[in-house]
């Protein structure tokens, strides 16, 4: 599970530093992308603190990301999660936590789906980002798992 996760994590790593620069291509930034690409990256942020059993209130409601935030929380969140799952056992990484959703409701999932979910949810919005890139006269992230297996030999080099 500990490989599987670590995967995730530097294709995560790897495509949101692809979508930034697919932001380079556009004659003016797209802000629209910026503010997905801020969303996925606050809620890496905000999944990390309900897996350290922090409050993750603080989250809530809280400004977008600028571009220079997310610039900078990109190689922070991968130092994030590479110490957290390097860290844990499989048997840790498959314990639960519980939390309060932004709705109030009361929430227990195991570790390891709270890791897997966020980073789902990562690529889920960066194909909303590349259409928004192309509508924005740019060139759109191809940020597709086959192409970053290709890109970077599996990734395997953590």
């Amino acid at each position: 599970m500990k490989s599987f996760l670590l995967t995730l994590v530097q294709f995560n790593t790897w495509s949101c530093e692809k979508v930034l620069d697919s932001f380079k291509t556009c004659p003016e930034t797209p802000e629209l992308g910026v503010m997905l690409l801020g969303h996925i990256l606050q809620n890496n942020l905000y999944v990390f603190d309900l897996i350290e059993e922090r409050d993750g209130e603080h989250w809530y409601g809280r400004p977008d990301f600028t571009l220079e935030e997310c610039i900078e929380s990109v190689p922070k969140i991968d130092k994030l999660y590479k110490t957290l799952i390097l860290s844990k056992t499989d048997e840790e990484l498959a314990r639960e936590v519980s939390y309060i959703d932004p709705r109030g409701n009361k929430i227990v999932r195991r570790i390891d789906d709270l890791i897997f979910h966020t980073f789902d949810h990562c690529t889920y919005h960066r194909g909303q980002i590349a259409t928004i890139v192309r509508q924005s006269g740019g060139e759109p992230a191809k940020t597709w798992f086959n192409r970053w297996a290709n890109e970077t030999d599996r990734g395997t080099r953590f």
